[in-house]
């Protein structure tokens, strides 16, 4: 349900914004490439966040199951956008493919914490903190070079 959230919150903007640069006379393409960009950096962060802890709370199935849940709901507006950008194709892909292995990977940093430090409540707030570390890095990367297209 997040996923399809996210993806229509960033709809109704990137819409909005088509509107307004065609209202204006100005690219409209400018405000796909950015609902792209903004795509991929709200799903990476919410994905290091949410599939970390719940790797940890649930096990590596529920987790990845968790992390599909917030990526996939988005993929025909990430199809929409890159149609109406300059953006290649061969960034998407790559961008979506990071994304779908970052959802395989981080349910089992969850899970072996959850195996290491042999408790729950432990492992669960550990989950969340490496997941906000990670969420962090990818925030951060963001701001000094533009992942990957944009």
């Amino acid at each position: 349900m997040t996923g399809l959230a996210l993806a229509a919150a960033i709809a109704v903007w990137w819409l909005s914004g088509t509107r307004l640069a065609l209202d204006h006379g100005t690219d409209a393409s400018r405000s796909a490439a950015e609902a792209l960009y903004a795509l991929l950096l709200a799903r990476g962060t919410s994905l290091a966040v949410l599939s970390a802890r719940a790797g940890a709370l649930y096990g590596w199935r529920r987790g990845v199951t968790a992390g599909l849940g917030l990526i996939l709901p988005s993929w025909p507006l990430v199809a929409l956008a890159w149609s109406a950008s300059t953006t290649s194709l061969l960034q998407i892909a790559l961008a979506e493919l990071l994304l779908l292995a970052g959802s395989a990977a981080l349910p089992l940093i969850g899970l072996s914490l959850r195996h290491s430090l042999r408790s729950m409540e432990l492992a669960i707030i550990a989950g969340t903190g490496v997941g906000a570390v990670l969420a962090a890095a990818v925030w951060a990367a963001s701001t000094y070079m533009r992942l990957p297209y944009g």
